[in-house]
C-alpha cells in the first residue's frame, strides 16, 4: 500500500513538473510574442514573430500573425506608390496649368492698360481678373502641396539672416495696410540668423501674410525675438467675426476661416505647416478675443 502511494506521489509531482514547466514556457514564449509584436510598429523592422514552443496553437497564431503583419506591409507600399504617383500626376496638372493661366492674366492685365473698355466691359475684365488670379493662387498651391508631400525636393539648407528677410516681408504688406487703415504694430529683432530653405521660409512667409491680408479686420503685427533655447516667430491679427472658426482645422487643408472672404484656396496654412515639418519647425495656432495668430517655433 505504501508502495502504491509512493508511486503515485512521484506520478503526481512529474505530472505537476511538467505541468509546471509548460506554464513557465507559455508564460516565456507569450512575453517573446508580446515583444515581437511591439517591435512590428517599426517600419523598419522586418523580423518575424517567432516562438520556441511547439505548442500547435501558438506556432498557429505566431503564423498568421507574421502573414497578416506581411500583407499589411504589401498594402502600405502600395498605398505609398499610389500616392506618390498621384501627387507627380497633380504636380504635373497643376504646373501645365499655370502656365496657360499666366499667360491669359497677362493679356488681360494688358486690355486693362489699354482704356478702350466701356465701364460695363471694365467691370466684367476686373471680375475676370479676380477669378483668373484666384485660379492661378489655387494651381501654385496645388502644385506646392504635391511638391512639399511628394518630399522631392531636396532641401538647401542654409544660413540666413531671418531678421532682415521678414522685415522685407513685412514692409512689402504697406499697400493694404495703408489703404484699409490697419493699425500694425512690429517688434522684429535684429541679426537673428537660422538655417533654412531658402524658397520654404520665402513660402512660409508669404503665406503667412496672405493669410493675415485676407482675415484682419483691424490690427496686425509680427513679432519675432530668440532666447538661449529657441527663436520665436508669430503674426497676430484681428477677426472680423471669429465665432464659426475651429481653430483646431486651421492648418487642414481647404479649411477657410470665413468661407465669405473673397479668395483664398484654404491650402495657406495648410502648406505653412508641411514646410515647418519638413524644417523641423513647431507651428501652432491661437484665438483669444477676436486674435487669430500663428506661432512658430525654431
Amino acid at each position: 500500500m505504501k508502495i502504491l502511494l509512493g508511486t503515485i506521489c512521484v506520478c503526481l509531482l512529474v505530472i505537476l513538473c511538467v505541468l509546471l514547466w509548460k506554464y513557465i514556457s507559455l508564460k516565456r514564449n507569450i512575453r517573446r510574442f508580446s515583444r515581437g509584436l511591439e517591435k512590428l510598429k517599426d517600419d523598419d523592422y522586418r523580423q518575424p514573430v517567432k516562438v520556441t514552443n511547439f505548442d500547435k496553437d501558438l506556432v498557429e497564431l505566431a503564423v498568421k500573425v507574421n502573414e497578416h503583419t506581411d500583407i499589411q506591409r504589401s498594402l502600405a507600399n502600395e498605398y505609398e506608390q499610389k500616392k506618390k504617383q498621384l501627387g507627380t500626376v497633380i504636380s504635373g496638372i497643376s504646373h501645365d496649368f499655370r502656365t496657360p493661366l499666366t499667360a491669359s492674366l497677362g493679356y488681360l492685365q494688358m486690355i486693362e492698360k489699354s482704356g478702350e473698355l466701356s465701364e460695363k466691359n471694365a467691370e466684367y475684365l476686373t471680375v475676370a481678373m479676380q477669378k483668373n488670379k484666384y485660379l492661378k493662387e489655387l494651381s501654385d498651391e496645388f502644385f506646392e502641396v504635391t511638391k512639399t508631400e511628394n518630399g522631392n525636393e531636396e532641401l538647401r539648407i542654409e544660413e540666413v539672416n531671418l531678421s532682415n528677410i521678414l522685415t522685407e516681408s513685412v514692409l512689402e504688406q504697406h499697400g493694404w495696410i495703408s489703404e484699409r487703415n490697419i493699425a500694425a504694430e512690429f517688434d522684429i529683432a535684429d541679426g537673428i540668423i537660422v538655417r533654412s530653405d531658402m524658397h520654404c521660409l520665402m513660402r512660409i512667409l508669404s503665406n503667412l501674410m496672405s493669410n493675415a491680408e485676407k482675415y484682419t479686420s483691424d490690427s496686425f503685427s509680427v513679432y519675432l525675438d530668440r532666447d538661449d533655447k529657441q527663436v520665436t516667430f508669430r503674426v497676430c491679427n484681428t477677426l472680423a467675426d471669429s465665432s464659426n472658426v475651429d481653430v483646431s482645422r486651421v492648418f487642414e487643408p481647404f479649411y477657410r476661416m470665413d468661407a465669405r472672404t473673397s479668395g483664398g484656396s484654404g491650402l495657406g496654412l495648410y502648406v505653412v505647416k508641411l514646410l515647418c515639418d519638413r524644417l523641423g519647425w513647431t507651428v501652432t495656432a491661437q484665438l483669444s478675443d477676436n486674435i487669430f495668430s500663428v506661432e512658430i517655433i525654431l
